[in-house]
């Protein structure tokens, strides 16, 4: 496939162009909506065939104002029946009267059958000399045109997507049709990814399905496990599971901001001098060390900077220096901040290094964060970096729609430039409206799982093309199916994917806490009394 010159088209060589599909309905006007127009169309649908789902992609044959083959793809959008013996008025006379009715169903009846609405997304154009070109919808069908289920490959040209499911990250099948496979272009992760969706949804399913399609392509992935759901995915695939603290997982001081060492101290005041004298310390450290050599320092090289600098801020006195060491030494009781870890050793092709953050309070987990993410910033300022994912489980708790937040500010930087630092985002969240919207706006792929109404207005900027009708179905998709979104770059237009089967353990089912009674001795129900309900 390549672009014409100066045209907004991409060609198909002939030969892999399926043939015509079977009829599934024919195109009618419809005067509620002053259809068929370029916006919207209906399709009367075959008495034979079942009712297409909303998402279901199908194409409608016409032909081009220069007379050419042109096979218009659409998307279904809702689907409803026309039956006069049912309206309401005839309902009630049945109740009302004793007389018993019978008429003939579709198929033999001449009132009775079903419609279908659709969009037009983009059109295939067959020239005369054997050329496919596929270009935006701009061809007006005729009511009376046939309209078929779409072929396979259109519909993966038109959406943008990988044709072979072994060259990119294969995430499932199109709604509606298995055959379909659904393969984003691997290029997407330099992009960034999010994953919506409310409790049970399949959000978590889903990062584990793309945690083996990365790790397949070789892509290296730092997972910020706040539920502990990747553990077990992690051992299966030869990653390693790192817990804050321990086993030499450390982040260094010059992994943070002097705002970062400020909040890490328990009970400190702002606007005090000891926390005037900490942070210059901090501040001097950063930039002979980290700065000019790219080494790291210590919590003791913070306390003899504090000893060095308090005479040229007049803070030499024991109220103001004193105490400012006694606060920062109590970054020693820290667990998790010490010696700089060794990420080169750990970030190779395939890796997943997954850090198990259960437990942690949210300032906790903000801090590190925010450490590991200006760790791999440095590493790709020093050129000493491969690309890598960095995937964050609940990131409305590490990245609040807040500007003090210690984290949002790094995201930010990362989502905006990720592509230059070689990192990849991969943001989950079962509530978009706390995260901020900035980092939203910059994920370009989207998987839009089964969410809450209240938190709709939160994704509006994320919807792409999806119609209305796709947005509201979105409280209500089953678990395991989402609406796939995306820029034009990534996915050109939202259609609903049946996530794939995953290879690796899921450890973000729901517990069956029937069960564990039942393990317990309590296997049935009981009446107040004690007894048991038959």
């Amino acid at each position: 496939m390549q672009y014409l010159p100066g045209k907004n088209q991409r060609t198909k060589t002939p030969e892999v162009v399926e043939q015509t599909p079977q009829r599934i309905g024919t195109l009618v006007a419809f005067e509620r909506d002053k259809s068929p127009n370029y916006h919207i169309q209906h399709f009367r649908i075959a008495s034979d065939v079942p009712s297409p789902s909303p998402g279901t992609m199908v194409i409608v044959l016409t032909k081009t104002n220069e007379g050419n083959e042109c096979w218009i793809l659409e998307r279904v959008s809702n689907v409803w029946e026309i039956n006069p013996h049912e309206d309401a008025s005839s309902s009630v006379l049945r109740d009302v009267l004793p007389i018993e009715t019978k008429y003939a169903g579709e198929g033999s009846s001449t009132v009775i059958y079903r419609v279908a609405e659709i969009e037009p997304l983009e059109e295939a154009v067959f020239l005369s000399n054997g050329e496919v070109f596929i270009r935006e919808a701009q061809t007006l069908p005729r009511a009376g045109s046939p309209v078929m289920y779409a072929p396979g490959d259109l519909v993966l040209t038109a959406l943008g997507l990988e044709p072979d499911p072994d060259r990119g990250m294969h995430i499932g099948n199109a709604r509606g049709d298995r055959t379909i496979k659904i393969t984003l272009n691997k290029d997407v992760i330099q992009r960034h990814i999010f994953i919506g969706g409310g409790i049970g949804s399949g959000k978590s399913y889903t990062r584990g399905v793309l945690a083996e399609e990365l790790y397949m392509l070789g892509v290296p992935q730092i997972n910020i496990d706040v539920n502990g759901e990747m553990i077990d995915a992690t051992e299966e695939l030869g990653g390693t599971n790192l817990i804050p603290g321990k086993n030499g997982f450390t982040l260094p001081l010059s992994s943070l901001t002097p705002d970062d060492v400020i909040n890490a101290i328990p009970g400190m005041r702002s606007g005090t001098n000891y926390e005037t004298l900490i942070r210059y310390a901090h501040e001097a450290l950063l930039k002979e060390k980290t700065s000019t050599r790219g080494l790291h320092f210590t919590v003791e090289d913070l306390l003899e900077k504090i000893e060095e600098v308090a005479p040229q801020l007049d803070m030499d006195k024991a109220g103001t220096k004193r105490p400012a060491r006694q606060r920062a030494s109590s970054l020693d009781r820290i667990p998790y901040i010490g010696n700089p870890f060794e990420w080169e050793k750990y970030i190779i092709p395939g890796a997943i290094i997954n850090i198990d953050c259960r437990g942690l309070l949210v300032s906790d987990l903000q801090l590190i964060v925010a450490s590991i993410a200006r760790d791999l910033q440095r590493l790709a300022a020093n050129k000493k970096n491969r690309f890598v994912a960095l995937s964050i489980d609940e990131f409305h708790l590490v990245a609040p729609n807040n500007e003090q937040s210690i984290t949002t500010q790094v995201l930010r930087e990362i989502a905006r430039i990720g592509r230059h630092y070689k990192i990849g985002l991969i943001l989950t969240t079962q509530s978009p409206q706390d995260v901020d919207r900035s980092i939203l706006k910059r994920l370009l792929t989207r998987f839009l799982h089964s969410i809450e109404p209240d938190q709709l207005d939160s994704l509006r900027g994320v919807f792409s093309d999806a119609s209305q009708d796709l947005i509201r179905q979105l409280p209500k998709l089953p678990q395991g199916v989402c609406i796939l979104t995306g820029a034009y770059e990534t996915i050109r237009h939202a259609t609903i994917v049946d996530i794939r089967t995953r290879n690796t353990t899921h450890g973000g089912a729901t517990p069956d806490i029937w069960d564990d009674l039942h393990q317990s001795g309590w296997k049935n129900k009981y009446d107040i009394k004690g007894n048991k309900v038959d």
